[in-house]
C-alpha cells in the first residue's frame, strides 16, 4: 500500500504529540522516546554493509526490547539523527500489524536502495523532524531580501542543509 505525504505527516504529528518531541528534537531526545516506546538504540551498523541504519524486531514475543534500532558511527550527528528518525518512520508506518501489535522477526535498513518504503520513510523523518507549518514559518522568518538561508534554517530544525534544502522542495518553497 503506497501511503501518501499527508497520511505520514499526520502520522509523523501523532507519534511527536505523543512522545511529546518539541522542535528542535535532538538525538538524546528521540533516544529517549525509543527507550520509552520498549526500544533500543544502538551503534552496531558495519559501514561495509552499505547501510546507516536499520530497525529489528525479535523473532520471539517475549523479548527485552521491542524492537532494536542500530546505527553507523561516526556520521555527523544530525545525519544519525536523520537516520534514526527514517527508522522510527519504518516502525509505525510499516512494522505495525493492523491489530497494533509488531510484527515479528522484520528487518528495515536504510541504504542505497530506493523503494517505496524507503521513500515513505525519509518522508516521516523529514515530517517528524521538520514539520511542515513549523518550517514554513521559519522559511518566512529568515527571508532576507529574496533570500532564505537555508543554512539557519537547517540549524533551527538540528538537521543537514541537505535534508532542510530537500524538504523545502518537497513543501513547494523554491
Amino acid at each position: 500500500m503506497t501511503m501518501d505525504r499527508g497520511y505520514i505527516s499526520e502520522v509523523a504529528d501523532v507519534v511527536r504529540d505523543t512522545l511529546a518531541l518539541k522542535t528542535p528534537i535532538t538525538l538524546e531526545e528521540l533516544i529517549r522516546a525509543i527507550e520509552e516506546l520498549g526500544g533500543r538504540c544502538i551503534p552496531g551498523v558495519k559501514e561495509e554493509m552499505g547501510i546507516e541504519a536499520q530497525i529489528s524486531t525479535p523473532s520471539e514475543e517475549h523479548s527485552e526490547y521491542r524492537f532494536t534500532i542500530q546505527y553507523l558511527e561516526g556520521k555527523p550527528a544530525k545525519r544519525i539523527l536523520f537516520s534514526i528518525a527514517h527508522e522510527v518512520g519504518h516502525l509505525v508506518l510499516h512494522l505495525l500489524g493492523e491489530n497494533g501489535t509488531l510484527l515479528q522477526d522484520e528487518t528495515f535498513a536504510r541504504g542505497m536502495h530506493t523503494t517505496q518504503k524507503e521513500l515513505e520513510a525519509n518522508e516521516f523523518a523529514a515530517a517528524l523532524l521538520m514539520p511542515a507549518e513549523e518550517f514554513i514559518l521559519k522559511c518566512e522568518e529568515m527571508v532576507s531580501g529574496n533570500k532564505i538561508s537555508i543554512t539557519k534554517v537547517a540549524e533551527c530544525f538540528n538537521v543537514s542543509v541537505q535534508a532542510a534544502t530537500v524538504r523545502g522542495n518537497v513543501l513547494g518553497l523554491w
